[in-house]
């Protein structure tokens, strides 16, 4: 998998947007774990060898395709977000959750809230050493996962205003309470 350098902005060449579209078009139709790094390929029109100059698998993919909402949730654990930011990507998800349940309750899920909690803990310019995560981005990155799980499967009733206001919230569950 990428390492968490992969959280600079950097333009995506033409062959991972290739993937990446044809990632995104077959994660709409089929769920996550029927999806093959074969039937990636195909639909990009990419050959095995050339993807794996940008990419070590299928969860690559995933993670990069979802790398602008992980870096919205992570901003938003900051508390230091601009909801005008957040905000968006909460309204994309909602539109798209059906997408959303399917990935939060795969095997996937495991992997995203991984990745988020590298990123929040880098928000809160905290080195993930061999210790791992400090505990507070755990925490927020289950948090904030928790709540779009139940939020995208309609466990919960709640506005995409009232969804942005939750995440940034969680903001709060730092153990001094001080923004990250």
């Amino acid at each position: 998998m990428a390492e968490l350098a992969s959280w600079n902005p950097r333009q995506l060449s033409k062959t991972e947007i290739a993937i990446v579209e044809a990632f995104r078009t077959l994660a709409i139709e089929r769920r996550y774990g029927a999806i093959r790094v074969i039937d990636i390929l195909d639909h990009a029109g990419v050959g095995k060898s050339t993807s794996y100059e940008h990419f070590q698998g299928k969860d690559d993919v995933l993670l990069t395709a979802l790398r602008p909402i992980l870096l919205a949730l992570a901003t938003a654990a900051s508390g230091r977000a601009a909801r005008s930011y957040v905000r968006p990507v909460i309204e994309h998800l909602w539109e798209k959750r059906s997408f959303v349940r399917l990935i939060l309750d795969s095997s996937a899920a495991s992997i995203l809230q991984r990745r988020l909690t590298d990123a929040i803990a880098m928000h809160g310019g905290r080195q993930i050493d061999a210790k791992g995560a400090p505990l507070f981005a755990v925490g927020i990155a289950a948090a904030q996962l928790a709540m779009l799980r139940c939020w995208s499967a309609g466990h919960v009733a709640m506005t995409v205003d009232a969804m942005t206001d939750q995440l940034i919230a969680c903001s709060r569950l730092k153990n001094d309470g001080s923004p990250l």
